[in-house]
């Protein structure tokens, strides 16, 4: 699994919520293969791996296991 897959995991899309106004804006339009992908939440993660050094190692030993 890479650095990437952690970011943005690639798994089925899960069903909307109701808060989740850009996935029901993207679903009402018929857009169902839009490329969404929820920048601040890449952001955090990525500061998380920056803060927490175990996590990230924990990343990356994850990361070489799957390849």
């Amino acid at each position: 699994m890479s650095l990437q897959d952690l970011i943005a995991p690639r798994l089925p899309p899960a069903p909307p919520k109701p808060d989740d106004d850009i996935r029901a804006l993207i679903d009402n339009a018929g857009l169902g293969d839009f490329s969404y992908r929820n920048i601040h939440q890449q952001e955090r993660l990525a500061a998380d791996l920056e803060r927490w050094p175990l996590l990230r190692e924990l990343a990356a030993s994850s990361a070489e296991t799957d390849a």
